[in-house]
């Protein structure tokens, strides 16, 4: 009898331990055991200097150009002391990723409120404990000659939105790896020099 109820308390420890787990909310996006971190996203303010804001000019000379930022990217492990070790399995691939807009007040309509998403392709392998700057196109040239951009020509207005950009991957075993960080870009026909 000592032996049975022994046991089940064993079953019960496994079983709580389990259901923490699985309650781990960085678990139920990837089975991935890799994390891949945003550790800063750097834009250029109207002056050509690095920025936690975008200032994005609609007319530059009377062309509209594509605004980058750069992104720095680190992978790590979900378990911080693998017991077998940390393999190049663990490595993250980003192959794509998605650019989406929204205003201060919340609006979202494309094409109206806000500059229509895209998505854009990489090939970027970020190692384990190291880090990696890509440069990322926040804001494409032609954004500028559509609604609501194009209407901000020869004005004084200003329109700031939030941008998001959603990293797309997976680790070397294939398994999918996302990760989300955003940006304040301020849209306006600064003067030009």
């Amino acid at each position: 009898m000592k032996k049975i109820t022994s046991s089940l308390k064993i079953i019960a420890i496994i079983t709580l331990g389990l259901m923490f787990f699985s309650c781990n909310p960085v678990e139920n996006d990837s089975k991935s055991a890799s994390l891949l971190i945003i550790e800063n996203i750097v834009g250029k303010d109207n002056q050509g200097n690095d920025s936690t804001v975008v200032y994005s000019d609609v007319l530059r000379n009377g062309i509209a150009y594509s605004d980058f930022v750069t992104i720095t990217l680190r992978a790590a492990t979900k378990d911080p002391n693998p017991v077998m070790g940390v393999s190049q399995y663990s490595d993250i691939m980003v192959t794509n990723y998605t650019v989406t807009y929204t205003r201060s007040d919340g609006a979202t309509g494309e094409g109206t409120d806000v500059p229509y998403h895209f998505e854009g392709y990489l090939s970027t392998l970020v190692r384990v404990g190291s880090s990696v700057s890509i440069p990322l196109m926040i804001v494409r040239d032609i954004a500028k000659t559509q609604p609501p951009l194009s209407g901000l020509a020869g004005t004084n207005n200003i329109l700031e939105c939030k941008a998001t950009i959603e990293l797309i991957g997976h680790d070397l075993r294939n398994r999918k790896v996302t990760q989300k960080g955003e940006i304040t870009v301020r849209f306006a026909d600064f003067q030009d020099e």
